[in-house]
């Protein structure tokens, strides 16, 4: 019988739905206007400020986490995340592959307790591993204090 080698996650890459620079802010600045931002960054920021939920998230997880825009990413990223931004992405030594689209960040709505949990599933679900063994549940005193 032969055994499979578990594809683990090197990193998370958040690409966020608009592109950066002047034309990504402007049309961020107008999808808000009419109330449709981007639920990546209802997950990551509070107005102008870091959400510190988030924060303080990210620096307890296994691996890293990078926020980014499409139009500064790799072919790699971008050939994954090209059809559906904002989207969470796992890196592994195979590839990208995406754990979390706009629906599933829209459904998250800034919970970043329920985000954990479901970047969890969802990279279950992909048959992927962490590099570390991770809790099987948030620790929800610690992040979700208001959310």
């Amino acid at each position: 019988m032969e055994e499979r080698r578990a594809t683990r996650i090197r990193q998370l890459t958040c690409v966020y739905r608009f592109d950066a620079g002047v034309r990504g802010g402007a049309g961020l600045l107008a999808a808000r206007v009419v109330g449709d931002g981007c639920p990546l960054r209802a997950l990551t920021h509070h107005g102008l400020l870091a959400n510190p939920h988030w924060t303080a998230m990210v620096t307890e997880l296994i691996v890293p986490v990078v926020l980014t825009h499409l139009d500064r990413t790799g072919e790699s990223i971008r050939h994954v995340a090209r059809d559906g931004r904002p989207c969470v992405l796992a890196e592994t030594r195979v590839g990208a592959v995406a754990l979390l689209g706009p629906a599933d960040l829209e459904w998250i709505a800034g919970r970043v307790t329920v985000f954990l949990d479901e970047v969890r599933r969802a990279a279950r679900d992909a048959g992927l591993t962490w590099t570390m063994p991770m809790w099987d549940s948030s620790p929800a005193p610690l992040y979700a204090s208001g959310f």
